[in-house]
């Protein structure tokens, strides 16, 4: 706990933590007040249907907006995640900090425990943080444009769906941070870990994709890949949609309110596949953290 404190110290101390968090929550600022804009006075807007037009006020509006939001995260946050992570996890190497810890007599599991454990303590750092900015931002534009404040949406079902896409977001960002470690433990370099990590995020789903439509042993391999199964529980953060249970709040039905639940409750086909090939994804790249570090010989670079 001690070390895993010294993690916490050095992340709020260190400038590109907030840095990151900027960006972050910049981009956040942007996409809810563009998406705003875009459904308030857009020509284009005007042609959507009705139901297209209530969804994408409610991408905007408070509360409405906060599946969106983790969403957002979900899919864009662990780019930052894994810059942070490497910087947690190999910036220590050039220091030398890894080998005088090792030389005092840290014990080297208990030394990457904290450093897998730091860099999951960090991607929950950004998540909470966009996550506050994000709602704070979508209040203002709900406020700002005069639209009403649906505080009876944050009913029981509601705040689950949100408690489930927050815990797939941290999740996901949780992933791909542990997965940058254990790059970042074998390449003994924050710069390399953060070439690597930021590669897999962009690439891998697509090159993936683009063989398995040639390959048939590619297309078998697919589904086992971290950007294939990402995906699939990111359609779960938004699945029944704010306008459901918008709607669910705003009828005020047991019917409504039975559908909405029933529909919450069904898990998309592969979902639980998805959850178990993350996960072992999750473990190979503590273990491989482990063995790795365990087995350095720090004093040759």
């Amino acid at each position: 706990m001690k070390m895993l404190a010294g993690e916490v110290f050095k992340l709020r101390r260190m400038r590109v933590t907030w840095v990151l968090m900027l960006i972050l929550v910049a981009f956040e600022a942007l996409m809810i007040g563009g998406m705003a804009y875009w459904a308030q006075s857009s020509p284009d807007a005007q042609k959507m249907t009705a139901e297209e037009r209530e969804q994408a006020v409610a991408a905007t509006s408070f509360p409405a907006s906060i599946p969106s939001t983790l969403s957002f995260i979900a899919s864009l946050g662990p780019l930052f995640a894994i810059i942070l992570a490497a910087r947690v996890a190999g910036d220590e190497y050039a220091w030398g900090t890894a080998k005088q810890q090792v030389s005092m007599g840290v014990d080297r599991r208990r030394y990457i425990a904290s450093k897998l454990a730091g860099a999951a303590v960090a991607s929950l750092f950004l998540l909470v943080g966009a996550v506050l900015a994000g709602a704070a931002m979508s209040l203002v534009v709900t406020m700002a444009l005069g639209r009403p404040v649906e505080i009876g949406m944050l009913t029981p079902l509601f705040l689950a769906k949100v408690a489930r896409g927050a815990g797939i977001a941290w999740f996901t960002l949780g992933l791909y941070s542990v997965f940058t470690v254990c790059v970042a433990t074998l390449a003994r370099s924050s710069a390399t870990a953060t070439a690597i990590g930021i590669l897999v995020l962009l690439l891998e789903g697509s090159v993936v994709g683009s063989l398995a439509t040639r390959f048939a042993t590619v297309a078998r391999i697919a589904p086992y890949t971290i950007g294939y199964n990402v995906n699939v529980l990111l359609s779960l953060i938004e699945r029944g949609g704010a306008g459901q249970a918008a709607q669910a709040a705003a009828h005020q039905t047991a019917q409504a309110a039975q559908a909405a639940q029933a529909q919450a409750a069904a898990l998309p086909p592969g979902t639980v596949r998805a959850f178990v090939v993350l996960g072992v994804w999750f473990a190979a790249s503590v273990a491989c953290s482990l063995w790795a570090f365990s087995r350095q010989e720090l004093g040759m670079e």
